[in-house]
């Protein structure tokens, strides 16, 4: 009975942990998100790209070793930004549907 309490034990020691890595995740991909939304709302009229837009706007670049290959010299690049994949454009029946729900509550209220 003890081998199994202790077995059990260790697995909900594990499973605490997981579960608080994916909670530290889901923080980072909000506050990520409300960096975002905060930078494009802040730069909603750019006229010029300047490093502060750059910083909010790119999350990571990684720049790997270059290959050289057929007389040339390649540099791979990846470029990370921010909230990528967070954000569903929709489209433009989903925005005219949208606005039909609103005006409709607007009126019932």
């Amino acid at each position: 009975m003890s081998a199994t309490y202790e077995a059990e034990q260790k697995e909900l020691e594990r499973s605490i942990a997981a579960c608080e890595e994916k909670l530290r995740e889901a923080d980072k991909a909000a506050i990520d998100l409300r960096m975002l939304l905060n930078g494009l709302r802040e730069f909603s009229m750019v006229r010029e790209l300047t490093p502060t837009i750059v910083n909010t706007l790119i999350q990571r670049i990684e720049i790997h070793n270059n290959d050289k290959s057929s007389g040339h010299c390649y540099v791979k690049v990846d470029i990370y930004f921010t909230a990528v994949g967070m954000i569903d454009i929709p489209t433009k029946q989903e925005l005219e549907r949208l606005r039909a729900d609103y005006l409709k509550r607007m009126q019932s209220a």
